[in-house]
C-alpha cells in the first residue's frame, strides 16, 4: 500500500503523536530532533490538521485520577431510534465516544461523571432518553494497556507511548486550583505557534511558566497520561478498526499477545454479567484493510488460546472528542436532566 504522505510528513507525524515536551518552543525542540526548521514543522502540522489528518494536539488526561468516574455503556436501541439516542447520549459533556456497532446492544459510548452514583443515574437517564430495551454499565476494572499511535512509513514504534498498567490503580493526588485551570487548558487544542503555551496561558492568570511547570508535574503524577497528537485514523490509512471483546480465563499469558500487538491500542478488563454480557476482555484492534484486520484478529486468538469472542466493527461514529474535565457544562447538564 502507497503511503498517502510524503516522507518529510511521515516524519512529523510519528513525532507528534509521542509525548510533546513542556518547554516555551516545543516545535523548536523537535527542529533539533528532526533536523527540520521549526516553522516548517508548524506549517505542515498545520496544513495536516486542514486536512483532517491531525484530530487535535491536547492533553489525554487519567479521568480516575481526576476525581471521575468512567464506563463504557451498551445499550440495546430499536433501528428506528438510533437517531434519538445519539443525539440524546452525544449532549452528555462527559460522553467522548460514541458509535454505533454491530450487535444486539449496538450504541455504544464511554461516558465520565464527577462520582459513581451519577455516572449511573446520568446513564439510566440516557437509557430511558434513547428508549433502550435494555443496557449494560461496563465499568474498566482493569486497565492492561492504552496507548494509540499510528506508525507511518514504517517507522520504528516509540514504546514510551504506550502505557501499560497491569494491576496499577490510578495515582493518588490532591490537585490544586492551578492544576484544574491548567488541566482546562492543556485539554484544549494546541495553538500553532512557537510558543503555544503562552498562548494557552494568555486569558487566564496563569504565565506561560506556570502553566509549562504544572503540565509537567501533571504528567510526572500520571494525571495526565501524555501530550500529543490524536489522528483520524482513516485519514491516516488506517481504514479498518473494530472492539473485540473476549472470554477470559484469568489466564497472564493470554495477556501476553494482546499486549505485545502493535494493532492492539486498548486493552481492558471490564464488569462481567452473567447471562448478559460474559466477554469480560476487550481490545480495540486496528488495522489498514480488512484483510489485515481479520488477520491480525485470528492471530491474536490463536496465539492467546482464547476462541470465544465477538467483534464489533464500528458501523459509524456519533461522537468523538475528548471530555473537558472541571468544565461547568457537567453541572448545567444535570440542571437540565435531573429531577
Amino acid at each position: 500500500m502507497t503511503s498517502a504522505f510524503t516522507p518529510h510528513q511521515e516524519k512529523i507525524l510519528n513525532a507528534v503523536q509521542s509525548p510533546l515536551p513542556f518547554v516555551r518552543r516545543p516545535f523548536l525542540v523537535l527542529e533539533k530532533e528532526l533536523g527540520i526548521p521549526e516553522n516548517n514543522i508548524i506549517e505542515t502540522v498545520r496544513g495536516l490538521k486542514e486536512d483532517g489528518v491531525i484530530r487535535n494536539i491536547a492533553g489525554i488526561f487519567n479521568g480516575e485520577s481526576l476525581g471521575y468516574a468512567l464506563t463504557l455503556a451498551a445499550f440495546e436501541v430499536p433501528e428506528k431510534d438510533i437517531e434519538r439516542a445519539a443525539s440524546a447520549i452525544n449532549k452528555h459533556p462527559g460522553v467522548s465516544h460514541n458509535y454505533l456497532r454491530s450487535h444486539k446492544y449496538n450504541i455504544w459510548f464511554t461516558i465520565a461523571e464527577d462520582n459513581s452514583e451519577n455516572l449511573k443515574r446520568s446513564v439510566q437517564i440516557l437509557a430511558s432518553r434513547s428508549l433502550a430495551r435494555s443496557h449494560l454499565i461496563m465499568k474498566n476494572e482493569r486497565l492492561i494497556k492504552i496507548g494509540f499511535r499510528l506508525n507511518l512509513g514504517g517507522a520504528v514504534p516509540d514504546k514510551k507511548h504506550n502505557e501499560r498498567a497491569l494491576g496499577a490503580a490510578p495515582q493518588k493526588y490532591t490537585l490544586t486550583e492551578q492544576d484544574k485551570l491548567s488541566v482546562l487548558l492543556l485539554q484544549k487544542d494546541m495553538p500553532l505557534t512557537e510558543r503555544p503555551f503562552r498562548e494557552l496561558a494568555a486569558e487566564t492568570e496563569l504565565s506561560e511558566d506556570e502553566l509549562i511547570e504544572s503540565a509537567a508535574q501533571l504528567e510526572e503524577n500520571k494525571i495526565m497520561r501524555r501530550y500529543c497528537a490524536v489522528l483520524r485514523h482513516q485519514k491516516a490509512g488506517y481504514s479498518h478498526n473494530a472492539m473485540t471483546a473476549w472470554k477470559f480465563n484469568d489466564s497472564e499469558d493470554s495477556l501476553k499477545p494482546f499486549i505485545e500487538s502493535e494493532a492492539v491500542t486498548h486493552l481492558y478488563i471490564r464488569t462481567l454479567h452473567p447471562g448478559q454480557w460474559e466477554y469480560p476482555l476487550f481490545a480495540m484492534v486496528h488495522a489498514k484493510n480488512e484483510n489485515e484486520l481479520n488477520e491480525i484478529i485470528n492471530g491474536l486468538s490463536e496465539r492467546s488460546a482464547l476462541a470465544d469472542k465477538l467483534v464489533l466493527h464500528s458501523l459509524r461514529e456519533f461522537k468523538k472528542q475528548r471530555v473537558m474535565y472541571f468544565s461547568p457544562d457537567f453541572q448545567k447538564w444535570k440542571e437540565k436532566n435531573y429531577d
